[in-house]
């Protein structure tokens, strides 16, 4: 599932009946290749849902057991250490033979437990017409610092479709 779909989601408690928000960025640990929280704005202002206690994320909404789940950001929380994908999408990425790939232009992970299955770094273009897409499989990421994703080479590392 592409991690751009999650935005604009409703977020569904199941005991309660209600709508929770609106899902307004994913959260990942690109360094532990995991989805990690979803940030979501509702009436009451802004507040996090951590991935384990996600029921379903579905086409029109992510459902929840109930209201009692959600956590307030905090700079001292797990979630004030994940990166949301606008500052993903600033990290350059490199592979090891020192070639710049672009940077991060989308995130694919799996649903059902929050994995980064692949990511997608882009570079050129304008406005975001053109230019050219690499896909590099999660298993590729060296090692994700403040500035840059490193990545491997490896062929079997680099997906093989699209």
């Amino acid at each position: 599932m592409d991690a751009n779909t999650l935005k604009g989601l409703a977020v569904v408690s199941l005991q309660e009946g209600t709508k929770l928000g609106r899902v307004e960025q994913a959260l990942f640990d690109l360094v532990g290749r995991q989805l990690r929280a979803v940030e979501v704005r509702g009436e009451a202002g802004t507040f996090v849902v951590p991935f384990e206690q996600i029921e379903h994320v579905g086409s029109d909404a992510i459902t929840v057991v109930s209201s009692q789940v959600t956590q307030t950001p905090a700079g001292g929380s797990p979630a004030g250490t994940l990166l949301g994908l606008h500052a993903l999408g600033k990290l350059k990425v490199v592979d090891d033979t020192g070639t710049f790939l672009g940077t991060i232009g989308a995130i694919e992970f799996d649903a059902a437990d929050g994995r980064v299955t692949q990511l997608s770094a882009h570079k050129g273009g304008i406005l975001g017409k053109g230019g050219t897409t690499t896909p590099i499989a999660a298993s590729a990421i060296l090692m994700v610092g403040a500035e840059l994703v490193t990545v491997s080479t490896v062929a079997d590392a680099m997906p093989s479709s699209l």
